[in-house]
């Protein structure tokens, strides 16, 4: 979705579509970065604001016999949210990955708790180590994709997290869904200000995305698949 912030800057927020709780009811999570989102976090309930949208594309969903990997980097999470409680009301099995640079930088709840059966299993990575692993995101998808039949991975998060998730996951042979978090002007793919190189050009990321197979991308001149 496409946010007017009420404080004064030129651009909409592009803001993941968290949850849907009812015809026309959706959830977004902001997390307060600039004068956009303070302003966005300071309304209080009841405000109206103005949303453009919805913008683009979303995950496929995983076939029959798969188990969905969900790759978190930092507030990426936001925007797998959808997804992962998509797959919960589905009883498909999910391993989720979310990592962060410290634990306060997690977004906890924003995922489904872990199950007793195993159908949902979530782990935490930090850089810092003060929660789960010590490390990335990345490497637990490393240590993770060897122990799951049937994978296929979905991630958002910063660049650098989705470049080496994908060829991770196109290494082993892994199909692999991304969504990419571009600063989006128009919303509607008439300015380009959004684009990312593929190997069919470029694309924006708010009208041909924001999701993209990871073969197609194409990151620092080279392309994953």
């Amino acid at each position: 979705m496409h946010v007017r912030t009420p404080a004064d800057v030129a651009l909409r927020r592009p803001l993941s579509v968290a949850a849907v709780t009812g015809p026309g009811r959706f959830e977004v999570l902001v997390r307060r970065r600039g004068a956009g989102t303070s302003a966005l976090l300071a309304l209080p309930p009841g405000s109206e604001v103005s949303v453009l949208g919805p913008l683009g594309n979303g995950f496929g969903l995983p076939a029959e016999g798969e188990t969905a990997v969900l790759v978190a980097g930092g507030i990426g999470a936001a925007g797998l949210r959808l997804l992962a409680l998509t797959l919960a009301r589905r009883g498909s099995p999910q391993v989720v990955l979310v990592g962060a640079p410290a634990a306060d930088d997690l977004l906890d709840g924003a995922m489904p708790a872990p199950t007793t059966d195993g159908g949902v299993r979530v782990e935490v990575a930090t850089d810092d180590g003060s929660r789960g692993l010590r490390g990335t995101a990345c490497d637990l998808l490393r240590r993770t994709l060897p122990t799951v039949k049937g994978a296929r991975v979905f991630c958002c998060g910063p660049t650098a997290m989705l470049r080496e998730a994908s060829r991770l996951a196109l290494d082993a042979g892994v199909r692999c869904e991304v969504l990419v978090e571009e600063v989006m002007a128009c919303g509607v793919g008439a300015c380009r200000g959004c684009v990312v190189r593929t190997r069919h050009g470029y694309r924006a990321a708010c009208s041909d995305g924001p999701v993209f197979d990871a073969a197609d991308l194409v990151f620092d001149g080279k392309a994953c698949g």
